[in-house]
C-alpha cells in the first residue's frame, strides 16, 4: 500500500468512527505521553493554539445528527435532522465565511418524513462536489414502504434540492447507514452495504455496493459490488467514503465467523469501477 493511501486510511479511521459495535478506547494522558522529539513547553503551546481555534456552534432550529463540511471559500455547509426518529426530515443550511448566522433552512427530502435517525449510524450524509454543489444521501424511512437509499442534490441556483431518488435497485436488507462522496470532476458515489435481492440474508453474505455518477448526480449506474472478497459486513456499522484527486476510498467493518469486525479500506483509481481492498485493523467482538 502506498504512503498516500496509508496516511489517508489512518486519518479516516480516526475521523469516522465506524458504528455501533466498537467500544471506546482509553486515550493517553497528554501531560505524561511525549514523543521522542517533543518538549513539554512546545507540546503545551501547540495544544493551546489548537484549542483557541475551536468554535462551538449550536445546530440551528434544534436539529440533531448534524453533518458538516467547509469548502475552499470558508463556507460552512450543514445538514441536520428534525422529527420522529423513525420518520423525519433533513434540512440544509450554510454560513458564509465571516458571517455569524446560518442561512434559512432548505428541506433536503422532497417527500415528507422519508428520512430516519435510528441509532447513530443511519442519519443523512453530505458531500461537496463540482461547483460547490451539495449532495446528500440517507436511509429511507419505513414510510417509503421498502428498503431505500435515497439521494438528492442541490439545484443549479442553490435555492432548493431536486426531487429525491431511490438508488437501491438490485439489493435489499439495507441496514447501517449509507455514505456519499463527490469530487471536483463531477463524479458522485453513493455506497451502502446490503445483500443482493434473492440471496440468503446474513451478515457474512453482506457486501459493499456502489452506485456511480459521472454527471454531478444527474444519473447513476445500477449499484455494483465493490469487491469480490467475501468479508461480510457488520449490519449495524456505518461506512464512509471519500473522493478526490482521481481516487475514491471507502471504509467499512467486516463480519466473518460471527466474531470478526475487521476494518477494510477500499480504493479505486478508475472512478469506482474497480476497487482493491486492504485490511487496516483486526478486531474481534469480545465473547
Amino acid at each position: 500500500m502506498s504512503r498516500t493511501v496509508r496516511i489517508l486510511s489512518l486519518a479516516l479511521v480516526v475521523v469516522i468512527g465506524l458504528g455501533g459495535c466498537n467500544k471506546p478506547t482509553p486515550q493517553p494522558d497528554p501531560t505524561t505521553t511525549r514523543g521522542p522529539l517533543e518538549s513539554q513547553p512546545d507540546r503545551d503551546k501547540s495544544a493551546s493554539e489548537s484549542r483557541s481555534k475551536v468554535t462551538v456552534l449550536t445546530v440551528p432550529n434544534d436539529g440533531i445528527q448534524p453533518q458538516v463540511l467547509t469548502d475552499a471559500k470558508g463556507t460552512l455547509h450543514l445538514i441536520y435532522y428534525k422529527g420522529d426518529a423513525g420518520a423525519g426530515d433533513l434540512f440544509y443550511v450554510r454560513r458564509e465565511a465571516g458571517q455569524e448566522r446560518f442561512s434559512d433552512p432548505i428541506q433536503v427530502n422532497s417527500r415528507p418524513r422519508s428520512a430516519i435517525a435510528m441509532g447513530s449510524v443511519r442519519g443523512g450524509q453530505i458531500a461537496l462536489g463540482k461547483g460547490r454543489r451539495i449532495h446528500v444521501a440517507w436511509n429511507a424511512s419505513g414510510k417509503e414502504g421498502k428498503d431505500g437509499v435515497l439521494y438528492a442534490r442541490l439545484n443549479d441556483s442553490g435555492s432548493a434540492f431536486e426531487e429525491q431518488r431511490n438508488l437501491l435497485q438490485t439489493t435489499s436488507i439495507m441496514d447501517g447507514g449509507c455514505t456519499v462522496a463527490a469530487d471536483d470532476a463531477g463524479n458522485v458515489y453513493v455506497a451502502w452495504h446490503a445483500v443482493k435481492i434473492g440471496d440468503e440474508p446474513g451478515e457474512m453474505r453482506r457486501r459493499v455496493w456502489v452506485a456511480r455518477s459521472t454527471d454531478e448526480g444527474k444519473t447513476f449506474t445500477e449499484e455494483a459490488a465493490a469487491w469480490a472478497k467475501p468479508t461480510g459486513v457488520c449490519p449495524c456499522c456505518s461506512m464512509r467514503a471519500f473522493a478526490g484527486q482521481g481516487t475514491v476510498y471507502a471504509l467499512y467493518r467486516s463480519a466473518t465467523d460471527g466474531v470478526d469486525r475487521d476494518i477494510y479500506l477500499l480504493a479505486s483509481t478508475d472512478q469506482g469501477k474497480n476497487f482493491q481492498g486492504t485490511l487496516i485493523h483486526n478486531w474481534k467482538v469480545p465473547g
